[in-house]
């Protein structure tokens, strides 16, 4: 008898706890038909017990007929089939749910409620419904007046906050996200469609994916996209969004808590930026064609004086105006041949100056020292030059190549010539010694020299000038820092 007699006080206890828990409960059938409800729950919406028990859920608590946005019922329902349809809880966000005031006079008071829908279970079927109710209009009315105060600053930094319920297909949207989406200033639940109707078309399905892909995901994992809100001007406007999965209840249904930052400015800077640095491409482009085109021409150009230079010297015979109108050619030679490596490479304002020199040694070698028996030894280092320094380096090593074969070399066999390059304390050092019989005290400056001693000028460079022991050197150092 004792087991007969402790089912029954299971039964009062159980019904005695549900009565005085100090939350709201309410029980639902599947139909959600109202069952029962505990007192914590009459005493939150001002009913009493035979208001609500046997009546249908939005009977006895229907929308504000005086409220256009009101949209309790439709949130309402659409959590408590999400529980009965997928048997597990469902946490909804804070709804706006006004009260049926029951007494003399009637109407409606503003309300607001944290809601949670919970399935019963019997042998893997939906019996009944809990649903457990917070009232939190206090909190809400409280953070209206923090809203004010924050308004300003979110308005300022652009930040707005909203939260998306995937299981309902609900968005609830704070003031500032409706403001940012070009709605009605208020708070509260908007159908998810309707709000991805707002999404850029070509922005739509990353953002559905970016959810998506972490619905199955544990507790606080972080969710981050940008996207466009199409506008009606036609306009976009740029959103940066990051939130997080919540689940308010052991295993419930997910939804994403996030905050939108309006990048609109700066993606508007970064279009700007892009097209700004296409045109600068375009422009450079256009520049290097146009510079291998002049470098080109004038390699042509200055082929041209030095065919012609060389035509006079062969007409006018033996002596000193021969001498000097291939002197002129062999200068013009060295200039065409700077002019030349530009057009030819894929830089139109510097030159590799290694593989100049060495081509430059060449020539001479094939040229005047190779009909006087001399040698060209080439020991370059490899560095770029723009074109306003690699010139008149070219020169000058022709000037002194020159020098060296007619004067200091002239009867001396087995004459060398050793050109050289290095890089020291950011300058390029020039060395161009001879093996032949030096420079004599006293000797007169020829044309050679004062035009060696005018690139030097011209290149803000040093000269200095030893003999080589035997023959005749001459160094130069070239500053390459940029002035």
């Amino acid at each position: 008898m004792a087991g007969t007699s402790e089912k029954p006080e299971a039964e009062v206890l159980r019904n005695a706890v549900f009565e005085a828990a100090p939350h709201g409960y309410l029980i639902l059938d599947p139909d959600l038909t109202i069952i029962d409800v505990n007192q914590q729950y009459l005493d939150l919406t001002r009913a009493r017990r035979e208001d609500l028990v046997n009546v249908a859920m939005f009977e006895a608590f229907p929308d504000n007929p005086g409220d256009p946005t009101a949209d309790g019922v439709r949130n309402l329902r659409a959590s408590l089939e999400t529980a009965r349809s997928t048997g597990r809880p469902h946490s909804m966000a804070v709804q706006k749910y006004d009260i049926p005031l029951r007494g003399p006079g009637g109407g409606f008071e503003e309300r607001y409620w944290k809601p949670l829908n919970t399935p019963v279970l019997h042998e893997g079927k939906v019996v009944a419904l809990i649903h457990h109710v917070r009232d939190v209009t206090e909190e809400m009315l409280f953070r209206r007046d923090q809203a004010i105060r924050l308004r300003s600053a979110q308005r300022l930094n652009d930040l707005a906050f909203w939260e998306y319920d995937p299981s309902t297909e609900t968005i609830y949207l704070s003031r500032a996200f409706a403001i940012m989406l070009g709605l009605p200033e208020r708070e509260g639940t908007l159908p998810a469609p309707d709000f991805f109707a707002l999404v850029h078309a070509e922005d739509r399905a990353a953002l559905h994916a970016a959810f998506e892909q972490k619905m199955s995901a544990p507790e606080h994992t972080s969710v981050a996209f940008t996207h466009r809100m199409a506008q009606e001007d036609g306009t976009a406007r740029w959103l940066s969004t990051h939130g997080e999965l919540v689940r308010d209840h052991r295993d419930a249904l997910p939804r994403f808590v996030v905050v939108s930052l309006d990048i609109t400015a700066s993606k508007e800077r970064e279009v700007i930026l892009a097209d700004t640095l296409i045109e600068r491409d375009r422009l450079l482009a256009q520049k290097e064609t146009l510079l291998g085109e002049v470098n080109h021409r004038i390699k042509n150009s200055l082929q041209l004086v030095a065919s012609i230079l060389n035509t006079d010297a062969r007409r006018a015979g033996e002596g000193e105006a021969r001498e000097r109108l291939e002197t002129a050619a062999a200068r013009v030679r060295a200039v065409t041949s700077v002019h030349e490596m530009l057009y030819r490479s894929n830089e139109v304002t510097t030159i590799a100056f290694g593989d100049y020199l060495r081509e430059l040694c060449g020539n001479l070698a094939s040229g005047d020292a190779g009909i006087a028996g001399v040698e060209v030894h080439c020991d370059p280092a490899e560095v770029k030059l723009p074109a306003d320094k690699a010139i008149p380096l070219a020169l000058i090593v022709n000037e002194l190549a020159t020098n060296a074969i007619k004067h200091g070399l002239a009867g001396v066999p087995d004459g060398i010539i050793k050109v050289a390059t290095g890089q020291e304390a950011g300058d390029l050092v020039l060395d161009v010694a001879d093996n032949g019989i030096g420079k004599a005290d006293g000797a007169e400056r020829g044309l050679g020299t004062r035009i060696i001693e005018g690139l030097v000028g011209q290149l803000g460079a040093s000269m200095s000038t030893s003999p080589a022991e035997p023959g005749h050197r001459v160094v130069i150092r070239v500053p390459l820092q940029i002035e």
